[in-house]
């Protein structure tokens, strides 16, 4: 287990007065016998800090300017033990926690990376890539590309480059092949391989801006948009060959259509789903293997007209719409294209309040029988993604959601929240967030949480790698 902390004050651009420590580590899991070495990052002012651990079977060792190792003695008994590191610099002072299970206890391992500005796991599990910005020792402002394969945990950093040369800003999509797509502040998306090669992708043939490129398949059929004339259109990319998707006749709210984007596609590749990106409608939709566009959850999709003030003593015709939508999500679609995830919307107007009202609503929708199930009772919060066999995933809130639920889909029942049921299934423990996503194989996943390891809380991801 793994993550960080900011345990004392805060420190901003110019400031170097407060005392703090930042961890790469705060909990370390060890397994009975057969460990590597952990290094645990250490950033602290005062620079000149101490490690110390509590136990005679955990040993600090090669202590640098800016990180520790922890090393432990084989578990020779039958019980599970805890012991501590302590991390002072000048008042501040800081706690590593460390659990071993017992010798013949193998666990799946958790990881979290609050240094990386965001991370994405490819469609079967293999790598999770991302990237994180840093100084180097001549005062540079660098970026540094990360692939981690997820099995042995073997960092491939790619890099650095100079931030002003990549001003990279969210990571898009990694491919099963260790590819990786980072959308960049202002230049479309830069796509990097293993070896460190990478480049600028380019707009389609007649389109204006380079494309977003939003996730992957496992066979590498990417999917996104390009703009033209100021609208964006959907694509998907096969072999390298940008292949313009159609646009639904009408938008969410049944009138002309305008920007479509495609968000995401199923690991085998079968069903590609995107939004209707205009009027912050975010309507939900989704290709079938045969290239036709849909809305996600036709059979409880509902639009009536109904006539609102203007506010000059007349009105006009506005059109109120139940239906799926999403935002800007990429792993709403479960890996065999059976299940879309959602959020279920109703809209009603407040003569009262003379707005229009919106009530959300967890919803899944499967591909193969066009039915829509909504967990009515998880008000205010939304579908995320869903396992192949029909497991769907939860947020607790449409906007800057803290915690989630597991549900059954084809049953319509609630199975319980995320984290007890990952403890219970997989023996360890998540310390908040929700599921986004899970490949077949289902020996690892991915998740989000809110942390509050720096200055302001943020959303970051976790991810969950199998036994070893």
């Amino acid at each position: 287990m793994c993550a960080a902390m900011l345990l004392t004050g805060c420190k901003t651009s110019g400031e170097t007065d407060m005392q703090y420590i930042r961890l790469s580590d705060v909990t370390c899991s060890f397994q009975g016998t057969g460990n590597w070495p952990v290094t645990i990052e250490v950033h602290a002012n005062p620079a000149a800090w101490k490690a110390e651990a509590l136990a005679s079977w955990v040993k600090v060792a090669d202590v640098t300017a800016n990180s520790l190792t922890v090393e432990v003695i084989d578990n020779d008994t039958e019980n599970a033990r805890e012991a501590e590191i302590t991390v002072t610099a000048g008042e501040a002072e800081a706690v590593i926690r460390i659990v071993q299970v017992a010798k013949d206890h193998v666990f799946p391992r958790y990881r979290y990376y609050p240094e990386f500005y965001s991370i994405a796991m490819s469609p079967s599990g293999v790598y999770v890539g991302g990237f994180y910005k840093d100084y180097d020792e001549d005062g540079n402002y660098n970026v540094f590309p990360v692939v981690i394969d997820v099995e042995t945990e073997e960092w491939h950093r790619l890099g650095p480059w100079p931030n002003s040369l990549l001003t990279l800003f969210q990571t898009a999509c990694v491919g099963d092949n260790g590819d990786m797509v980072i959308a960049t502040e202002n230049d479309g998306c830069i796509k990097f391989d293993l070896d460190g090669n990478y480049e600028l992708l380019k707009a389609p043939a007649g389109f204006t801006g380079n494309p977003q490129i939003s996730q992957v398949s496992a066979a590498g059929i990417m999917v996104g948009w390009s703009a033209k004339n100021g609208t964006s259109y959907p694509f998907k990319w096969v072999n390298g060959e940008a292949v313009e998707l159609p646009k639904p006749a009408l938008n969410y709210r049944d009138e002309p259509i305008g920007d479509v984007q495609a968000r995401g596609i199923s690991a085998d590749g079968r069903i590609i789903y995107g939004t209707t990106w205009d009027n912050y409608d975010f309507g939900m939709v989704y290709w079938d293997e045969a290239g036709e566009v849909h809305y996600v959850g036709e059979d409880v999709r509902y639009c009536r007209p109904i006539e609102i003030p203007d506010g000059y003593g007349g009105t006009y015709k506005y059109n109120l719409c139940d239906g799926m939508w999403t935002s800007a999500t990429n792993t709403n679609v479960s890996p065999n294209g059976k299940y879309i995830a959602g959020i279920y919307r109703v809209e009603s107007w407040s003569d009262e309040e003379q707005t229009v009202e919106e009530t959300n609503y967890p919803a899944f929708y499967n591909t193969e029988t066009g039915k829509t199930v909504i967990f009515e009772e998880l008000v205010g919060g939304g579908g995320v993604s869903a396992t192949s066999d029909g497991l769907g995933f939860t947020a607790d809130s449409v906007v800057a959601a803290s915690s989630g639920m597991v549900v059954d889909i084809d049953d319509g029942t609630v199975i319980g929240s995320m984290v007890e049921w990952i403890r219970d299934n997989y023996g360890i423990i998540i310390p908040s967030g929700y599921l986004t996503y899970m490949p077949d194989s289902g020996d690892r996943f991915f998740g989000a949480m809110l942390s509050a390891a720096g200055p302001v809380v943020e959303g970051v991801n976790w991810f969950v790698c199998p036994e070893r």
